[in-house]
């Protein structure tokens, strides 16, 4: 790949991590805390990274829960995830680092 390529990727990868974030954020607020349930077995694979990544930098967490759909990934954003969205962070390169 070319350098550009490589920033265009970059970037895009860097836009959908902030964007899954302002999701699970939204959603906890709009459930009085519920988060946000995801079916384990119709999750993209990339989107599972992604999580993963939000998890590992303790922004989101995660609890395997059953329901009546099946296994399902509850995330919930972290009060350090709060703070991330709520001071404007996650647009800017470099925020997720």
């Amino acid at each position: 790949m070319s350098e550009e390529k490589d920033k265009k990727v970059y970037h895009e990868r860097q836009m959908k991590r902030f964007e899954m974030l302002k999701d699970v954020y939204d959603i906890y607020f709009e459930t009085n805390g519920q988060g946000k349930q995801v079916l384990i077995d119709k999750i993209d694979p990339q989107d599972v990274l992604v999580y993963k990544y939000l998890e590992d930098l303790e922004l989101i967490e995660c609890e395997q829960i059953i329901n009546v759909e099946g296994s399902v990934n509850k995330y919930t954003i972290t009060a350090k995830g709060i703070n991330f969205i709520e001071e404007g962070r996650g647009r800017r390169r470099g925020d997720f680092q």
